[in-house]
This record gives structure tokens, C-alpha cells and sequence, in this order.
């Protein structure tokens, strides 16, 4: 594909355009503001909230620095050197902004160089304080969505619940194969629930989205399905290791629960590595906290803030949450947290910029990237043609020695690769955003080169 850099790629990135014609324009006017807005608030709320003086005119300081941040952002000045908060890869995001974009603002910089900086950047502020290095700017937010949709999580729970019992007692290969789809694409569709796109999905469209989502209905809204080759591939896994870089917390992240827990009842996995975020990021993305949110809300619904379930709908989520506790305590599933994935490179760069990562990935006989942001850092942010192959996009990560690589996204940015032309004229003819409105997926297989 010639000769690939952040800023030196085949195809030009996606930018803001200057006549706001475009979804990175939006979303760098209208719906990122937004969400940095939503912090201050809600940390001035915390704020309000403290006992401690200390704490209280610390927290105005940082106050302070957030507002600092969106007035650079809607005045369009140029990216900023981020402050070191102890992490460790603040020498590469600056390195990286100096080699790539030196001088570059917000509304001249690629989508994928802003949006990543501007998550990168909050958590400096709080890294760097006293009294607030261990707030999650965005843990109510995830927690108090997926308190709001317990009849959505017990329903689905019930019902994978019930597809692992079956699975369990058959040997049918084409009942196997039915149930793999089922919380395959349940997986996927759950990353419609992500709180950066849809800062104010409300209770009802959650719950509707989760309907959806739970029925199957979606199934003709996936834009390139790659679902049976992978299906090959995991008929090929006995016993193997699974490994999934998660998106965001809540209920996408009990879709993708429920999927490890399927390929550990089938036989699939005999461990399954999650693959979280160090630091808090994209409003709801899932960090270690996070997951052991979700284990502990659904061990003791009640003492985690759940209200209104029925005895039967509470006894199935302990039950489950019990299983998934003790799979974590045993080891046969991991939780680790990178600091590549909220670094500022894509992850083309894994096999050169974190090589014992890669090295560990490549160790898996199956890596799952779940949601949109990985997705496009799998490909790289670019007006790619639709019909360019996954696995041209993906570069050395479909090269020698690497491992079936399966993309699971609903297209919420407007760049995708490996989908028909005619396909994507059908759609264009549906309605105009569809690559970035949320209501389309794609399940993608880059089926790697064992050496």
C-alpha cells in the first residue's frame, strides 16, 4: 500500500470541514463540546458534594483547566503539549504530536489525532491533582445507564443463559452454529449503546436499542457479514485462548461477557483475555473497574443500586455473576489494561510500537476488537474506498505470524472498508449517514497468516 504515517497516509484523513458539511465537523462543533461540558458539570456536582476545603478549591482549579481545554477546542488553537500525570506515555503522545502535527489545531488535525488528545488530555488534569487522581470522570454515567436498563440485562441474561444450556446438551453442529450467531451478533449490536456518540440517549431509546438487539431484527443492517468464516475459525478452536479489546462499559460489555461465556461453555476457550483501558476514556469505554462493576452489580443486584427486578430475573444475574467471579478468581478469564490502547498511535503500529503485546495477541487463537474507536484504529481514519479488503486496511496486522483477527463495530464515523460497492449504494440510497448513524454494522474477519 506504499508508505504509511500519521501524517503520510494513502488516502486522505477525515477532517473538519471548514463548511461544516461533514460528521467530523459535527462532531468537533456540536457533539464533543458537548460531552467535555458534561464533565465540568458534572464534576462541579462532585465538587459541591465534598466535605473536604481542600478537595473543594483544588477541584475550581481543575474546573479551571477543563474550561481551558474547550475554549483551545472552539477557538481552533493549535493541539497543546500534554502535562506528564505519571502514566508513562505522555513522552510518546508528545513526541507523536511534535513529529506529526506540530502546529496543528483542532480543526486542521485529523479526527483521529483530535478526539483521542482531547480524552488523553481530562485525564491529565485529574492525574495530575491531589485530592481527585481516582475520580472517573465518566463512572456515573456508565453506571447509572446500565442501572436503568436491568430488565434489558436480565432478559438477555435469561436468554444466553438458556442458549448455553442447550448448547451444552447437543452435539448438533448447526444448533452450535445458531448460537454462535445469536451472541456473536448480540456482541456487535451492543456497541449501539455507547455514550460518546449519544451523550443523552435517554431510557426509553435504550431500552428500545436493547430490544432490538435481544430479538435479532438487526441481522439486515450488517454491511459486510463475515460471520460464517468466523464461525470456521472458532470450529477450529478447542480448548484455545480467546482474547477481546473491549469498548465500552455497561451493557456492551455484558454482551461481550456473555460471548466469553459462551466459548467457555462450548468448549471454545479454555481462557478468555479482556483487554481494558488504564484510564477513563470515550465517556464509556470499559476500564478494570468497570468489569468488576458489572461482576460484583450482577453477584448482589440489589446492593449495587438495581430496583424492580423479579425473584426469578435476580436469582438468574447471582447466578451468573457467581460463575463469571469464580472464572476471574480461577484465571480462565484475565483482565488487563495496556496503556497502547489509550495511546495516540493506530494499531498498525502494535507489532513495532508494543511488540510484547503484539507478541501476546499473536499468542491467541482468536482477537475479537469490539466497537467503533478500535475499529478505526484497526484501519486508520481515512476516506478509504468502501470496497478496500479488511485485511489491506488492517496492514501488518494481517501479516506473517498473525492471529484470526475479527472486527465487531457499529459504524458511528464515516470511513469503512471491505464493503461491496453495490451493497454501500443500497445503503446510500437508504439514507445518507448510514456510516455514521449507529443503525449499521460490520462483523469482519482478517483470518491471519500462522507461521
Amino acid at each position: 500500500m506504499g508508505e504509511f504515517a500519521p501524517n503520510n497516509t494513502p488516502f486522505p484523513p477525515l477532517t473538519a470541514a471548514r463548511d461544516g458539511s461533514n460528521f467530523t465537523y459535527t462532531s468537533l462543533h456540536d457533539r464533543v463540546p458537548h460531552i467535555l461540558t458534561d464533565v465540568i458539570n458534572d464534576f462541579y456536582a462532585a465538587i459541591q458534594a465534598s466535605q473536604d476545603a481542600a478537595a473543594v478549591a483544588e477541584g475550581k482549579q481543575l474546573t479551571a483547566q477543563l474550561s481551558q481545554l474547550k475554549h483551545e477546542m472552539v477557538t481552533d488553537k493549535p493541539l497543546a503539549a500534554l502535562a506528564d500525570d505519571g502514566v508513562g506515555d505522555i513522552a510518546q503522545w508528545n513526541s507523536w504530536l511534535a513529529r506529526y502535527f506540530a502546529g496543528a489545531s483542532w480543526y486542521s488535525a485529523p479526527f483521529l489525532a483530535w478526539e483521542p488528545y482531547m480524552y488523553r488530555r481530562i485525564a491529565t488534569v485529574f492525574g495530575r491533582s491531589a485530592h481527585w487522581r481516582a475520580y472517573d470522570f465518566f463512572a456515573a454515567r456508565k453506571r447509572d445507564t446500565f442501572r436503568a436498563s436491568m430488565a434489558a440485562v436480565a432478559k438477555l441474561c435469561a436468554r444466553v443463559d438458556a442458549v448455553v444450556r442447550e448448547t451444552r446438551a447437543t452435539d448438533s453442529l448447526v444448533k452450535r452454529h445458531l448460537a454462535f450467531v445469536e451472541v456473536l451478533q448480540a456482541s456487535l449490536w451492543g456497541n449501539q449503546t455507547d455514550l460518546s456518540m449519544f451523550p443523552d440517549l435517554s431510557n426509553e431509546r435504550l431500552e428500545e436499542m436493547q430490544a432490538r438487539i435481544s430479538s435479532g431484527e438487526n441481522s439486515d443492517r450488517i454491511a459486510a457479514n463475515d460471520t460464517d468464516r468466523v464461525w470456521e475459525v472458532v470450529q477450529g478452536v478447542r480448548a484455545g485462548r480467546v482474547d477481546i479489546v473491549l469498548d465500552n462499559a455497561g451493557f456492551e460489555l455484558l454482551q461481550d461477557v456473555l460471548l466469553a461465556h459462551w466459548l467457555v461453555a462450548a468448549g471454545v476457550a479454555a481462557q478468555v483475555v479482556f483487554h481494558a483501558k488504564r484510564i477513563p476514556w470515550y465517556v464509556s469505554d470499559v476500564t478494570g473497574r468497570d468489569f468488576d462493576w458489572l461482576v460484583a452489580t450482577l453477584q448482589d443486584p440489589q446492593a449495587a443500586g438495581a430496583s424492580g427486578l423479579a425473584a426469578a430475573d435476580a436469582a438468574v444475574l447471582r447466578a451468573l455473576g457467581g460463575q463469571w467471579r469464580r472464572l476471574l478468581d480461577s484465571g480462565v478469564w484475565r483482565v488487563q489494561d495496556e496503556l497502547f490502547w489509550t495511546g495516540p498511535l493506530g494499531f498498525r503500529y502494535l507489532p513495532t510500537a508494543a511488540p510484547d503485546l503484539w507478541a501476546d495477541l499473536c499468542a491467541s487463537d482468536l482477537v475479537i476488537f469490539k466497537g467503533d474507536l478500535n475499529y478505526r484504529k484497526l484501519i486508520y481514519d481515512l476516506h478509504w474506498p468502501v470496497s478496500t479488503p479488511f485485511v489491506d486496511a488492517i496492514g501488518p496486522l494481517a501479516g506473517d505470524g498473525a492471529p484470526p483477527i475479527v472486527a465487531l463495530r457499529t459504524a458511528k464515523c464515516d470511513t469503512i472498508v471491505g464493503v461491496d460497492p453495490a451493497r454501500a449504494k443500497e445503503l446510500f440510497a437508504v439514507r445518507s449517514d448510514w456510516m455514521y448513524s449507529g443503525e449499521y454494522g460490520v462483523i469482519q474477519l482478517s483470518p491471519g497468516r500462522r507461521r
